[in-house]
């Protein structure tokens, strides 16, 4: 089992069905600082804030221009960037992160090109967070130079540091390349790369995923012209020849995105393949055995294109990652999970038609927020550990039993959900991971071709998660009695507030330790339901659910039992 207490909640929308899918069609915001050829993107909490900022690199292929940040202003996104860099390249596509540990997000770049365009090769290089405002020139580049369109933050080495992995080739004239990692000790990164594959390929993106479940994180890249490929992390070093080579016929990938899309524990691998240069141009989903990856995928689109940005996220809360993605001078596109399988047409289809490059997800708005522990128990040498949710806002804190581990003393990943630590805790030991997720994440998304609309977010209408039975002011505070109960899979909660009140309702096993947020937010008086659905993972037993209220004029709590059969 890939984490321990893991629950995942299907909550009661109003308004939406679980096979709706909670986007409006248009963007709810659109950059007016056009015409910019937009690559990559992350959201980041900049400034420290408590609100996630939207970084940007332009340039492509197409002009030498600057990165870009739009922040967050209370929940509201600048039209305009409140912060550019001051050096200009055909930047590719970005990764955000923490590299010293201070507690701000810096910011790694891969340069696709030279100075002079296609004739000369890139780099990478790190714009550096100084309390909450980064440099404006980088205070890190490569020593070497190599055509690169991707860049990955990512702990190689588990001490707890954040690594920089590359992926490195040019396809359109041919120039294969080495992948690369940069070694990142003690928050100064090397200038030249620790880590070189053998085998030379033509990566288009990269990123980290502990693909056999040993706690240390792999390295994936997506591939043009060459099968997309896997290396495996072995703890004393990365393996320099692919561990893992895709067996299709398709070879010209574009990008990708790793997490667990049917709920076995395992991470799998979604790539989208462009048919530019060649090949049938689908999204597609590779499953994982648990040990590695199938080496032809278990699902395929019915489109067929210029494949680009792809994502797994849970759009509609209800436990599952659906798939999201989208193609150049194309819409986007969500495809629904239900229940670990996808259907080959979309199931929302955005109204806007521009170049997609990167589809990024966050709660920016912070108005789905829920505080989550997820609990794992040490075996003396795993660091690595997944939370229950991806896309997150933030890491609280982590402990070691009753012992508060220093921020300085892990890295992790908001976007993909892990936490690696400098020192792994003890045999036995508990680890508690406190952080903040949201059942309401939006999405950005990057566009290069600049003649019509900038960049944009979809934001998520999903309601609060609870149904409002009735707005009438009821005689008492009461939790209900939940129905049915015994119950599987699902039960309903019912709790009735005579004023309004920050409300707390969280469920416990049976040695008192939270599995579930279920509510954790401010409530007006009245009469609310929400439906309970345990992921199939939990085992079946006696639970508790307790409900806590602060008013300004009293408190109130109550605990009742519930049954999960299995």
């Amino acid at each position: 089992m890939k984490y321990l207490n893991f629950i995942l909640m299907n909550f009661l929308f109003v308004g939406f069905s679980f096979a709706q899918i909670p986007y409006n069609t248009s963007p709810t915001w659109i950059s007016t600082n056009f015409p910019k050829y937009s690559t990559g993107c992350a959201w980041a909490d900049i400034n420290a804030d408590g609100w996630m900022d939207l970084v940007v690199s332009n340039g492509n292929d197409m002009a030498r221009q600057k990165v870009t940040i739009y922040f967050n202003n209370n929940g509201t996104l600048s039209a305009t960037p409140g912060w550019e860099s001051s050096d200009i390249d055909y930047h590719g596509h970005l990764s955000a992160g923490d590299i010293n540990n201070d507690g701000y997000p810096d910011i790694a770049v891969s340069v696709y090109l030279g100075p002079t365009g296609f004739g000369t090769k890139g780099k990478v290089k790190i714009y550096m967070n100084n309390g909450g405002t980064p440099g404006t020139s980088p205070a890190w580049v490569s020593a070497d130079s190599m055509y690169t369109f991707s860049c990955a933050l990512g702990d190689a080495d588990n001490d707890g540091y954040l690594d920089l992995a590359v992926a490195c080739g040019e396809s359109y004239d041919q120039y294969s390349d080495k992948m690369r990692i940069y070694k990142n000790v003690n928050g100064v990164m090397q200038t030249l790369p620790y880590w070189k594959s053998t085998n030379l390929t033509y990566g288009m993106d990269v990123e980290w995923a502990d693909i056999n479940n040993d706690g240390k994180l792999d390295l994936i890249f997506a591939c043009e012209r060459a099968p997309s490929i896997a290396y495996l992390n072995y703890g004393d070093s990365i393996g320099h020849l692919p561990y893992w080579t895709s067996g299709d016929a398709s070879i010209y990938s574009n990008s990708l995105f790793l997490a667990d899309v049917n709920n076995d524990g395992n991470t799998d691998l979604a790539v989208s393949d462009n048919n530019q240069l060649g090949g049938t141009g689908k999204f597609k989903i590779y499953l994982n055995t648990g040990s590695t990856f199938n080496s032809t995928p278990f699902w395929s689109s019915a489109f067929s294109g210029y494949g680009s940005g792809i994502a797994l996220a849970d759009v509609d809360a209800d436990g599952w990652k659906d798939l999201i993605s989208g193609g150049w001078w194309k819409p986007c596109y969500v495809y629904k999970n239900q229940n670990g399988t996808f259907q080959t047409t979309p199931q929302w289809t955005s109204s806007t038609s521009s170049v997609v490059e990167a589809i990024k997800f966050i709660d920016y708005n912070n108005d789905g927020l829920d505080t989550l522990t997820t609990n794992f128990t040490g075996n003396g040498s795993k660091k690595l550990f997944y939370l229950q949710k991806n896309s997150l806002n933030r890491i609280l804190w982590a402990k070691f039993g009753t012992n508060t581990v220093p921020a300085s003393d892990y890295c992790f990943s908001l976007e993909n959900g892990w936490i690696s630590f400098k020192n792994a805790p003890a045999v036995s030991v508990q680890v508690s991971v406190k952080y903040i997720a949201s059942r309401k994440i939006d999405f950005a998304v990057t566009n290069w071709d600049n003649t019509a609309i900038g960049n944009y977010v979809f934001k998520n209408t999903l309601s609060n998660g609870i149904q409002i039975l009735s707005q009438n002011t009821p005689s008492e505070f009461k939790l209900h009695q939940n129905y049915p109960n015994p119950f599987n899979p699902a039960s309903s909660l019912k709790f009735e507030l005579n004023c309004s009140g920050f409300t707390i309702l969280k469920v416990f096993d049976m040695l008192g330790r939270e599995t579930a947020v279920l509510v954790n937010e401010f409530l007006n008086a009245g009469i609310y339901q929400i439906e309970f659905k345990p992921e199939f993972k939990l085992a079946g037993g006696v639970y508790f659910y307790r409900i806590e209220v602060n008013s300004a004029n009293a408190r109130f709590s109550d605990t009742k039992k519930m049954i999960l059969i299995k």
